[in-house]
Order: structure tokens, then sequence, then C-alpha cells
């Protein structure tokens, strides 16, 4: 149990709620999109098939009207990717003026891409696949709870809860000892979300315990503890770093 605490937190208070993209407004302005009958859309989705592994993989390309026909936009959205690899709803890649490596993906079924003028991700995350998360990592960490309330309030992620002190490790419990009342956590957090470099950060912005009001150095010592709380997965064989992050309503969404 020596980091236990900072485990505990790390996975059951808060890795649960990025878990993660404005830019998606645009990411997303075709939420229905439909699978491609172009033959180049079929051969880009099988190369993918070799290392995403997803429910559903929807491929769009958009060509110029000059003689050459070349690529003007690659739109591609993966659904519902397994959760132990990205807890995501969605994953979506744009990119503008790409130069493909045909001759590789037409021999090898590899999906290649050499230049491009732009390129953008994003990746959603909603509020009941972090609540799902976070009962499902709860119970394999034994994290006792009487109570947890997850809720989206931008620009925070907002928390309720009811917690056995005998749930935090005899020694870390000095960081809130003075706040236990009748051996329980009960309170609220308002929580902000940062990432960077692929790693996504908790800053408490606002904690009640027992009707006490954290103070600043202590959530200092708190968020130095238990950050960065996440590394978010890339997504093979995409070279991105997310560095954004925007709470939506009953969504997280990240991005480039």
């Amino acid at each position: 149990m020596a980091n236990s605490f900072k485990d505990k937190t790390k996975h059951a208070f808060t890795h649960l709620i990025m878990v993660l993209s404005s830019v998606i407004g645009f990411l997303f302005a075709t939420p229905n999109l439909l699978y491609s009958l172009e033959p180049l859309d079929s051969e880009i989705e099988k190369a993918l098939r070799k290392t995403v592994t997803c429910e559903r993989i929807e491929i769009k390309t958009k060509r110029g009207t000059d003689k050459g026909g070349k690529l003007e936009s690659l739109f591609i959205k993966f659904v519902s990717i397994p959760k132990n690899i990205l807890p995501a709803d969605y994953v979506t890649v744009q990119y503008t003026n790409p130069q493909m490596d045909l001759g590789t993906l037409n021999k090898s079924n590899i999906f290649a891409i050499t230049s491009y003028s732009d390129f953008k991700i994003g990746m959603l995350v909603s509020e009941q696949t972090i609540k799902d998360e976070f009962e499902k990592t709860a119970k394999r960490l034994n994290f006792h709870y009487d109570k947890f309330l997850i809720k989206f309030t931008s620009p925070f992620i907002e928390l309720e809860f009811d917690i056995p002190v005998n749930t935090i490790p005899l020694k870390d419990r000095k960081l809130v000892e003075t706040f236990i009342i009748n051996n329980r956590l009960k309170g609220y957090a308002a929580l902000r979300l940062e990432v960077h470099d692929n790693k996504l950060f908790v800053a408490p912005a606002k904690v009640i315990l027992n009707h006490f009001l954290m103070p600043m150095p202590v959530l200092a010592e708190l968020q130095k503890r238990i950050n960065p709380v996440y590394q978010i997965t890339r997504i093979r064989p995409f070279k991105y770093d997310l560095g954004k992050v925007e709470l939506l309503n009953q969504y997280i969404v990240f991005s480039n």
C-alpha cells in the first residue's frame, strides 16, 4: 500500500473523470457520416483495421476537381475503441491536402501519409462512459464509497461524495485529518482538466470536506500527489500530441 493513496486517487477519484476534444464541433460536423463506397476509402479502412481495434471505422475522402484528382481531405472516424485501450466514445482524424503513399497501401496494406497541410484529431468521452468506468475501476481496486456522483458543469467536473476514512491509507490521512468527522469524508469537489503531451492533469479548484473549505496549500499538495492522472494512449499509426481539452454538456473533448 506504499502508493495506494496516489493510485486509488488516480484511478478511482480522477482517472475516470477524464477520461477526455471546440475543435470537436468541426471534427464531428458530420455525426451521421455513412460509409463511402469509394475503393480508396475501403482500402484505407482495411489498412487501419490492422492497427486499430474498434467497433467501426468510417472513412470519407474528398478529391479536388483538378485533372489529377488529388485528395483535398481525408476524414476518419473510429467508433467505440475498447475501454482497456482508450476510454473514448469516438475518435476522429482529419487531414487537409494529404499526400498518401498509395504504393505502400496497395502492395502492403499499410496506411501512410507522407505530407499534409493540416491535421486534426479529436477524442470524445461521454459522461456516461466516465461513470461506467468509475464503477468498474472502483470495484477492481476495492474502493469503497457510499456516495460518489459525477456531473459535468462546464468548466468543471463536479463531484459529491461520502467516503469512509479507512479507504485512505493511514499514512496518507494526515493530509485531511483535520477535516475528518465521524470517520467519514463527505463533501464536494470542483475539478478542472488540463492536458499536455498526451497526459491528463486534474486541478482541484474547490474542495469541501465535512463543511470545511480546504485551503489552497492542501489542494496544491493534493494536486502534486495525483498528477498526471492518466497517460492517453496514442492511436497507431498517427503521431500527435493532445494539448487541448474542453468540457461540453455531458462530454469531454480532447484535441491537438
